[in-house]
């Protein structure tokens, strides 16, 4: 018997990670500024490979979303 190390992800293992397509239907946004917001930190997100404009592996954890959603939120001025 020979002992495999397994591979342990720190989060939540239920979350789900979309591509930047994904995510720029949900927001209404145009792909270069989902791999804008991403590079800038304001989207948190993870690159999985190697892409000099646009790296192809990039995933956006949905509570990166919905962060980002929450902190853009604009409360109405008092009249």
């Amino acid at each position: 018997m020979s002992d495999t190390a397994a591979v342990v992800v720190a989060g939540p293992q239920d979350e789900k990670l979309l591509d930047a397509s994904e995510v720029a239907a949900a927001l209404r946004l145009s792909l270069t500024s989902v791999y804008r917001l991403a590079r800038s930190g304001d989207l948190r997100s993870h690159r999985f490979g190697k892409g000099k404009v646009r790296p192809r592996g990039l995933r956006i954890p949905e509570s990166a979303v919905t962060e980002y959603l929450r902190c853009s939120q604009i409360e109405p001025e008092a009249a």
